[in-house]
């Protein structure tokens, strides 16, 4: 069913565009960005379509993005360079018009829930198959936390490789909600990337990606607990007891083992940081003091990224590019929150929105998206638009 679902989406939008945003999310050779600006004269020919789609969301989006180029402009020569003009002030509102595009003929909650972890799947591959070649080569008894991408050798840091996790990670949670709701193939595919995803993580000694499978899995069973039987609450935990006893018994946790390497290398280099998240909060409270301070923005130099989101926007672009961000996210949650609501025997959807949102929220809030790791707010802006159209086309109840 959800590879008949992906191939009756991918007729409805189009062979052309379906390849590019393909292309996009598994960003062969770091040339994703071009197939993505190449998204733009085909969306734009759409003029009915693009017409009916101006929202609050896309001009919030759109000027965010144009503001924050407007910027960069003034230091893009010893950045990353020009090119990023445009994938700055394009990227974003594009990929928000095509989340709305691609659900504009078949809408229906098995197209958004299929169609999104397809998506989602897709972006993360490259990273897993990168860092399972260095695993199956090495395993866990490796300090090296810089691998390198399959595509062309180019190094990348555990923290940007763990990014492209994000997402398979929330399948614990989706898993959970699975049981005895889909078919056993569909559970198989899920735990197989799950457990392969949740190996890469532990290599790579990424303790953002560990949480988010920790945070999404709990937030999930007190999510699920007042909206299922009791028969199905009890057989919920009477799973996981088993679950987690099998692990206890037969893996041991101590920090010397060979599969805890990379975790027990960064205990004892970060020490005294790992309560304030590896000295992340120090830098919440400067950017917060520079809100004030330095309204118009500050340079990088002056104690580095602030590792997260929306205060890096600030440090990088100043106080109305801040606000935008802001403005943007708490709307896109408003219509999380509606999709969500619209019927709540929807579970495994539900769930799945649910989960992919903190998902995002999480990673945001630890590291410089814009600086490091676009794609992934790009990523954002792509969802928040097939839910988006969801919401549209469907009566909350």
């Amino acid at each position: 069913m959800m590879m008949k679902t992906i191939i009756n989406q991918i007729s409805s939008i189009g062979v052309p565009i379906a390849g590019l945003l393909f292309l996009y999310v598994i960003n062969p050779f770091n040339l994703g960005y071009l197939f993505g600006l190449a998204l733009i004269p085909l969306l734009i020919i759409k003029k009915d379509f693009i017409i009916k789609s101006l929202d609050r969301n896309f001009m919030l989006i759109t000027l965010l993005s144009v503001t924050y180029a407007a910027f960069y402009t003034f230091h893009a020569a010893e950045t990353k360079g020009l090119a990023y003009i445009g994938i700055y002030s394009l990227m974003p509102p594009t990929f928000y018009l095509l989340g709305k595009y691609i659900l504009a003929k078949q809408n229906s909650p098995k197209n958004l829930f299929y169609l999104s972890f397809f998506i989602f799947t897709l972006y993360s591959l490259p990273a897993l198959i990168s860092v399972l070649l260095v695993f199956f080569e090495g395993g866990f008894s490796q300090f090296k936390r810089t691998l390198p991408m399959f595509w062309d050798g180019r190094e990348l840091s555990a923290t940007i490789m763990g990014s492209y996790l994000t997402f398979n990670m929330c399948l614990s949670a989706i898993l959970i909600v699975n049981l005895g709701r889909q078919k056993l193939l569909y559970n198989l595919l899920f735990g197989a990337i799950f457990v392969l995803s949740l190996i890469s993580a532990i290599r790579l000694g990424s303790r953002t990606q560990l949480s988010i499978f920790l945070i999404t899995t709990a937030v999930v069973i007190f999510y699920l607990m007042p909206r299922q039987s009791l028969k199905r609450n009890v057989f919920l935990f009477m799973f996981l007891g088993a679950v987690i006893a099998y692990i206890l018994s037969t893996i041991s946790f101590d920090l010397r083992e060979d599969w805890l390497t990379n975790f027990a290398d960064r205990m004892d280099s970060s020490g005294g940081d790992i309560a304030s998240g590896g000295g992340r909060s120090e830098r919440w409270i400067k950017s917060l003091e520079n809100l004030f301070k330095k309204p118009l923005g500050w340079d990088k130099e002056e104690f580095g990224h602030a590792h997260n989101l929306w205060l890096d926007v600030l440090r990088a672009a100043g106080i109305i590019p801040f606000i935008l961000l802001l403005l943007f996210t708490f709307n896109s949650l408003k219509q999380v929150r509606k999709a969500i609501r619209i019927n709540p025997q929807w579970l495994v959807l539900n769930v799945s929105i649910f989960t992919y949102t903190i998902a995002f929220l999480l990673i945001f809030m630890v590291e410089p998206i814009f600086d490091g790791i676009f794609s992934l707010f790009v990523l954002f802006c792509l969802y928040i638009g097939m839910i988006n159209n969801y919401t549209l086309r469907t009566t909350v109840k």
